[in-house]
């Protein structure tokens, strides 16, 4: 078992397993969503060349991972064109506070730009992530607010296909209300 004290740091975990073709099993279930994720995590041997590799890998050797990041540079960068163009046309976007889903790269164009008219200094710090093949869990928080969330991203083919985004604010992403004096 690994222990580390205060943040866990799935890099700095998987450094210190790399090598030792270790095999990890690991399920979260995150209630609020009602959503549960099981992963097997396989990391061989350097010399094991030959085998498919489904470690906690960064994002350099993820495409999946690397498509996702992509989307969180271009919030964070507020180009909404850049990130709509990572979409696929079939694109679906659902949050856990809106009944009614985005359809499609436009329905995502407009919304990214309310959302960035009224949060002009919104940006997103990744905190962690896990991928399972084409589906991307992302731990984030949102700043100035420094509101916790997390998405979860399906592609298609080198696509975002479909995202469920969850935040921990009874009041979404706005930013708090001045105190009364």
């Amino acid at each position: 078992m690994i222990q580390h004290p205060g943040k866990t740091d799935v890099g700095e975990i998987r450094d210190r397993i790399l090598d030792n073709g270790i095999v990890l099993d690991a399920s979260a279930r995150l209630s609020r969503i009602d959503l549960t994720i099981a992963s097997r995590v396989v990391v061989r041997e350097s010399s094991d060349r030959g085998a498919p590799s489904t470690s906690a890998a960064g994002a350099g050797d993820r495409p999946a991972l690397r498509i996702v990041q992509k989307a969180f540079d271009a919030w964070n960068d507020h180009d909404v064109e850049r990130y709509t163009a990572l979409l696929d046309e079939g694109y679906v976007g659902e949050t856990h506070r809106t009944a009614s889903a985005l359809r499609g790269p436009e329905d995502a164009r407009r919304a990214m730009k309310s959302c960035l008219d009224t949060l002009p200094d919104l940006r997103f710090t990744i905190e962690s992530a896990l991928t399972v093949g084409d589906d991307v869990l992302v731990s984030w928080r949102a700043l100035p607010s420094q509101v916790p969330g997390c998405t979860v991203t399906r592609l298609r083919g080198r696509k975002i296909a479909h995202t469920w985004t969850y935040w921990d604010a009874p009041n979404g992403l706005q930013p708090k209300a001045p105190a009364l004096r």
